[in-house]
């Protein structure tokens, strides 16, 4: 037996020809601490090598940004296009499976973001991630929109070091429970984690960045996955996408006709084969409903 996604299951099938297995996701702990607190943190998600690769190359960058001033909070967007080692991080298998447990074949990257948040850098307010006037805990109070992937690859021992300081369970608040400024607020948590950390995190979680008085630059990436038909943030070209395997390029969602963002192309139906959501011999592939890992756990219960 192997764990992967919400529960176990047994010996995955042999995958259609050019599919590539279902990736594993939250264990059943994992998906027990996510609900509690809207973040899973898990220290030593990410070798030493690879933080060390990461980081060079982030910073490589950040200097050779026209006017950078390591002064101030510098965020590099859209990062999976800049080389291949951060390419790599479109479907890495160390997270992506969070993301397909909740969007299956949906599963759409928006957003691959660069922070460098030095000395005396910007200070964030308390906020949730996505849309402000009409928040995503508007249309759905349970599951978020949006799922944020961050990368700790530099170490963050104390408090005051450009810190996520979050209140663990506010995804669950109502509509009236809203946050702002910076005041400290009861249940609040301040992350000290290690580089080499990564977190999983609930885009209706509230959350801010607190100061850095330190003599270090805080250095992380996010990532964050949507379902499809979630738009905005950036267009790529087709040269580049022409570069990229079968699973990144349908992450990707660059689509021409935007229709395809809530109903996908069949080519791009299933995203990954999964041995739980089979097809029936009669059915068109691309028009099966799949249940999502989250919603065959609420089967289950």
């Amino acid at each position: 037996m192997r764990s992967s996604g919400l529960f176990m299951e047994g010996a995955s099938a042999i995958p259609p020809t050019g599919l590539t297995p279902a990736p594993a996701g939250f264990t059943a702990e994992q998906w027990t601490v996510f609900e509690r607190d809207g973040i899973v943190v898990i220290p030593d998600a990410i070798g030493a090598d690879a933080v060390a690769a990461y980081l060079e190359a982030a910073q490589r960058h950040l200097a050779g940004r026209t006017g950078y001033d390591p002064r101030h909070t510098w965020k590099i967007r859209d990062l999976v296009r800049r080389q291949a080692l951060f390419q790599d991080l479109i479907d890495h298998p160390r997270h992506i499976g969070y993301a397909y447990d909740l969007y299956g074949d949906q599963t759409r990257l928006g957003q691959a973001d660069m922070f460098a948040r030095p000395t005396g850098s910007v200070i964030n307010h308390w906020h949730v991630d996505g849309p402000r006037a009409v928040p995503y805990s508007s249309f759905s109070p349970i599951l978020p929109l949006k799922l944020r992937i961050g990368y700790w690859l530099t170490d963050v021992p104390s408090p005051d070091m450009g810190n996520l300081v979050y209140l663990p369970g506010s995804h669950r608040a109502g509509p009236d429970e809203t946050y702002s400024g910076l005041d400290n607020i009861d249940g609040q948590r301040t992350l000290c984690c290690s580089a080499g950390t990564m977190t999983i995190a609930h885009s209706n979680m509230w959350h801010r960045v607190c100061g850095n008085s330190s003599d270090r630059t805080r250095v992380n990436l996010f990532l964050s996955y949507t379902p499809s038909w979630i738009t905005g943030y950036y267009s790529y070209d087709q040269d580049w996408l022409n570069e990229l395997s079968r699973e990144r390029r349908i992450l990707m969602r660059a689509y021409a006709d935007s229709e395809d963002l809530t109903r996908p192309p069949a080519n791009d139906i299933p995203l990954f084969h999964d041995p739980d959501s089979a097809v029936g011999d009669e059915a068109e592939a691309h028009k099966v409903r799949r249940l999502t890992r989250y919603e065959r756990l609420l089967a289950k219960r």
